[in-house]
């Protein structure tokens, strides 16, 4: 009997699925229906094993035979990266108990009603990690005795991604530009004194550089989705990265009654990276640290070399819960409500699709939260 941590594991026997297969392959009109459907569509047994599926089916899994599927789960048919961590797959691991996925097919099995759910999944082909945004609803589905689901897969990735990229554009450089626009208001009644001018014209300027720098990262994000984000290579000290971000973000509302620190033994060396992205993914770890942390709380950056590599990392003291933890790095997923979500995405797509790295997280009473990216030496 294989082991699970949520979804029952157990599987139909061989003769089954085949038993299964034939009698819903030879029925013409289930063929013809599922195939009318503009959505992709598998019809599974008990088990949560598909059985059936139309022509979408197999066109977003590139494949021309369905009987190649046949006992896969749906999980293992998108190489969901959950889908291997337990022996008894799709379904049966820690983190799958927040897949929208298999919590729609076991409410519907459970309550014999139509259940739909967003999913979010990460997928992995050799070596590549794609990030998929899916509305997933399933149903009850009787045939000839016989008790199926029917599974249909929306993928609702370009509308979640607009979505946020939206509401964090227009967010985010609004409230600058609405602070750009109050001190510009109190530099025109300053009187031309020029102390309280100088001061003024000093905001300003910090404003003008954030609001750039907001414009840029949201481009930076659109090519990287896109794939179109060329990495510009050059000699980069690590330490020198710190102090950029800590510099951007100490005067930044986030950090407001919040103390940022780098540790003293931070390694301070040379490395061939895009310093650019390299700063963008740093700073949205500390981003992510601050708003974790309470007033009068510290963050940590630090830097060490380590195997060949070097680890950059960023430390708070608050704790992920676990099922946070399990979401953590999935687009569009956010504790901070909708519309948010790109934090810890944008950190994993940009450290491990343009420079070559690998990113993770510890999170524990003692020690707090620690990110940190790994990239080669």
């Amino acid at each position: 009997m294989k082991l699970t941590n949520f979804a029952p594991a157990n599987r139909a026997s061989i003769e089954q699925l085949e038993a299964d297969y034939t009698l819903l392959s030879s029925s013409e009109w289930i063929s013809s229906f599922i195939n009318t459907m503009p959505e992709v569509v598998a019809i599974l047994n008990p088990e949560r094993q598909i059985i059936f599926g139309n022509d979408e089916l197999m066109k977003l899994l590139e494949i021309t035979d369905i009987k190649k599927l046949i006992g896969a789960r749906p999980g293992e048919a998108l190489k969901c990266v959950n889908s291997t961590v337990m022996e008894a797959g799709c379904g049966t691991c820690e983190k799958c108990r927040y897949c929208g996925a298999v919590n729609s097919i076991l409410e519907s099995q459970v309550k014999s009603q139509k259940i739909s759910k967003d999913c979010r999944i990460t997928t992995e082909e050799n070596g590549i990690h794609e990030y998929l945004d899916l509305k997933v609803t399933t149903a009850p589905f009787k045939f000839q005795g016989n008790t199926y689901s029917i599974l249909s897969i929306e993928d609702i990735s370009d509308k979640n991604r607009r979505s946020i990229l939206e509401r964090l554009f227009f967010h985010d450089i609004l409230n600058i530009v609405g602070s750009l626009k109050g001190v510009s208001d109190l530099l025109i009644r300053s009187d031309n004194d020029n102390i309280t001018s100088g001061k003024y014209i000093g905001i300003v300027n910090d404003l003008s550089k954030e609001l750039l720098e907001e414009i840029l990262s949201q481009r930076v994000m659109v090519f990287a989705e896109k794939g179109d984000l060329e990495p510009t290579l050059c000699e980069t000290n690590t330490l020198d990265i710190l102090n950029e971000a800590l510099s951007y973000l100490s005067h930044n509302k986030v950090a407001a009654n919040k103390t940022i620190l780098i540790d003293e033994h931070s390694f301070s060396g040379i490395i061939q990276t895009d310093s650019m992205l390299l700063k963008r993914v740093v700073i949205n770890m500390i981003k992510n640290a601050l708003e974790a942390t309470n007033k009068g709380g510290d963050i940590l950056l630090n830097c060490v070399e380590e195997n060949n590599f070097i680890l950059c990392s960023v430390q708070n003291p608050g704790i992920i819960p676990l099922n946070v933890q399990a979401q953590i790095f999935q687009r569009s997923f956010s504790t901070k409500g909708v519309g948010r979500g790109l934090g810890t995405y944008s950190i994993k797509l940009l450290t491990e699709r343009y420079l070559n790295g690998t990113v993770g997280f510890t999170s524990s009473e003692e020690l707090g939260t620690t990110f940190f990216v790994r990239l080669p030496l």
